[in-house]
């Protein structure tokens, strides 16, 4: 059975050396000097692809999450035998995805995911399969300093949201959805940023996204 959906809006930001801050002026003061980067650029994208659609379920997606902030509370536990309650907040993996519910005022659903190197791949399935309209979200903050030496693929901060819609809108990417043969082959962020842009096609665990003309 074929579906057929719309992404009225996309957008992504990747860190370089080089390029500025995210701008999140639209985050009151009290809050935005608290967020984490994950948060950060959740936030950002998210805010990027507003208005968002009435009645929009979130799916959040990070393979790491909140680390910096999970190393930050490990070291001032050493330190002081004690953990900021506010900090904690900030640490659990769904910590974003219900920031933007409490900065948008949304009662709606979010599903925040985590599966290590088949976090995009799960987090598409969920988006796609799901009820609409839905926004994505997938975030990562680069890696700590404290990983650094140990880990052989590290990486610098990076992002993609969009929305998937069952209403057709002007300039929107119209897609479909169908079942093929099953595989275990992952999406990466690269290959979902091709999509977005120019790619005709996605094959997530069998699960067929290919863009229409």
């Amino acid at each position: 059975m074929k579906e057929i959906f719309y992404i009225p809006k996309y957008a992504c930001w990747q860190q370089t050396e080089g390029n500025p801050d995210l701008d999140l002026s639209f985050v009151p003061p009290l809050i935005r000097r608290r967020l984490t980067q994950v948060e950060k650029i959740g936030l950002y994208l998210a805010h990027q692809l507003e208005p968002l659609p009435q009645n929009c379920q979130v799916v959040f997606a990070s393979r790491f999450g909140e680390w910096q902030q999970t190393i930050d509370l490990i070291q001032q536990f050493f330190n002081d035998k004690e953990t900021s309650p506010a900090g904690f907040s900030h640490s659990v993996h769904n910590a974003m995805p219900g920031l933007l519910s409490v900065l948008t005022k949304s009662k709606e659903s979010y599903t925040s995911i985590a599966a290590k190197e088949a976090t995009i791949s799960s987090a598409l399935l969920e988006t796609f399969c799901g009820p609409k309209p839905v926004l994505f979200i997938y975030a990562e903050e680069k890696t700590p300093d404290f990983y650094t030496p140990k880990f052989s693929d590290s990486f610098l901060g990076h992002g993609v949201a969009f929305i998937v819609s069952s209403t057709p809108e002007p300039g929107t990417i119209r897609a479909s959805c169908e079942t093929g043969n099953y595989n275990n082959k992952i999406c990466s962020f690269k290959e979902l940023i091709d999509f977005l842009k120019s790619k005709d096609e996605l094959n997530i665990n069998g699960l067929i996204i290919r863009q229409m003309t």
